[in-house]
């Protein structure tokens, strides 16, 4: 089963006997390069890694000769000729959001990828008009959404995609004005910001312009509520918050710390 999701992504279901998420990516995340095979990491996977080699194969043939691709041959576009599968693995049965923490959790989120991990956690995900997952995504139809979902929601979680394409293009100016509008949202939040409600305020992953690509380095963290300790930080960006209280923090402490600070956190001892 191969089925679209949001710009360059889709999703391939494999289903039978004797498969394995132990091969390699196909997708070489280069231009103009060959394409890898895949490869089988253990002697279980290489019915799995054929299976995805011929998949491959058939993918170039049938978009070689499609005639979106023969229009776009025609305006000088390049051609969208072959399916590259990468990250292999099998569907995840996790323990939800609510049953681990008793939380009424929501989504918001324009990506099918995040959308799709929001699902497996429980998460009940909510549909925005005007939220494409692109640089064209409404951000403010967002932030309303987020202020409506905190009415019947415990928790919120909203993904905005664009600063990463524009850090994936190389687009500099595009950045600059893709933080002008969560930065115009995130005012909008601020009008009607519940008083009893602890926010945080981060990244995935950084992907600087200069770099085009994801690369490891820490990413900025702020939290904001009622209550919450502040400290001379005024700007929010990674070299600044440097020298902020939270110090440097493993993403996975991270709601343990807003529970805390929300008065919902497990009390252990006397």
């Amino acid at each position: 089963m191969f089925k679209e999701g949001t710009e360059h992504r889709a999703a391939l279901v494999l289903r039978g006997d004797v498969l394995s998420p132990e091969v390699t990516d196909v997708d070489p995340h280069a231009v103009d390069v060959k394409y890898d095979l895949s490869q089988p990491l253990v002697p279980e996977a290489q019915r799995t890694a054929d299976l995805v080699n011929e998949f491959v194969e058939k993918s170039r043939e049938i978009l070689e000769n499609h005639e979106v691709n023969k229009k776009r041959s025609e305006e000088g576009k390049l051609p969208a000729n072959i399916i590259l599968p990468r990250g292999s693995g099998i569907y995840a049965h996790i323990q939800s959001l609510e049953m681990k923490y008793g939380l009424k959790c929501a989504a918001i989120g324009g990506v099918t990828l995040i959308r799709g991990i929001c699902k497996v956690a429980g998460m009940n995900v909510l549909d925005v008009k005007g939220a494409t997952g692109g640089l064209d995504t409404d951000m403010d139809a967002k932030g309303r959404k987020a202020l409506e979902a905190l009415e019947s929601h415990d928790f919120v979680f909203m993904n905005i995609k664009a600063g990463d394409i524009c850090g994936h293009d190389g687009r500099a100016d595009k950045k600059i004005e893709i933080i002008e509008r969560m930065d115009k949202m995130m005012g909008i939040i601020k009008e009607e910001y519940p008083n009893n409600t602890v926010m945080a305020v981060t990244s995935d992953h950084t992907t600087p312009v200069a770099v085009r690509d994801h690369t490891g380095d820490p990413v900025p963290v702020m939290i904001y509520g009622k209550g919450v300790r502040f400290d001379p930080v005024k700007e929010f960006d990674e070299i600044s918050v440097a020298q902020g209280i939270l110090t440097r923090i493993r993403g996975r402490d991270l709601f343990h710390i807003l529970l805390n600070l929300a008065d919902r956190a497990e009390r252990f001892g006397a």
